[in-house]
C-alpha cells in the first residue's frame, strides 16, 4: 500500500510531466460539497481499477459520487468517505464509496459495496443529503 507521501510524490511527478507537455497524464477533477476541488490522478485511477476491476467503465461515477454524494462519513484522520447509491451498476444495485482528502485535494480510492451498514457503524456521518 502506498503512503500519502508516495502518492503525493507520484502525483507531483505527473503534474511536472504535464507542465512539460505530456498531456496524456491529464487528471480528472471533482468539486466536493465543501467547494474543494479534488483530483483523480491517472496513476491513482489505474491503481483503483487494478484492485477493483468491476469499476472499469464507471470512472465518471467516482467523480459524480465525490461531487454529489448521498452521505459523507468521517474516515481515518482527515479522510472523508463519500457514499452514493446507484440502482444500476454492472453488479446490480450498489453504493459507490470514494475516499478522499480535501486538504491534499486528492481522491485516494473508490469501491462498490452492497452493504454500507458496516461503514455506518464504524464511522460518524458528518453530512447527509436532505430528503434521504
Amino acid at each position: 500500500m502506498l503512503s500519502y507521501l508516495q502518492i503525493g510524490m507520484e502525483c507531483e511527478n505527473q503534474d511536472r510531466s504535464n507542465r512539460l507537455g505530456d498531456t496524456r497524464l491529464d487528471h480528472q477533477k471533482a468539486t466536493t460539497i465543501n467547494h474543494v476541488e479534488v483530483r483523480l490522478h491517472p496513476i491513482i485511477l489505474e491503481r483503483i481499477l487494478r484492485k477493483h476491476r468491476e469499476l472499469r467503465g464507471m470512472e465518471s461515477l467516482i467523480l459524480e459520487t465525490t461531487s454529489a454524494p448521498d452521505l459523507i462519513l468521517q474516515g481515518h484522520g482527515k479522510e472523508l468517505l463519500a457514499l452514493k447509491h446507484y440502482d444500476q451498476t454492472p453488479l446490480g444495485p450498489k453504493d459507490m464509496v470514494v475516499v478522499y482528502r480535501e486538504d491534499k485535494q486528492l481522491i485516494i480510492t473508490a469501491f462498490l459495496t452492497s452493504d454500507h451498514s458496516k461503514l455506518l457503524r464504524k464511522r460518524r456521518a458528518i453530512w447527509q443529503r436532505p430528503n434521504l
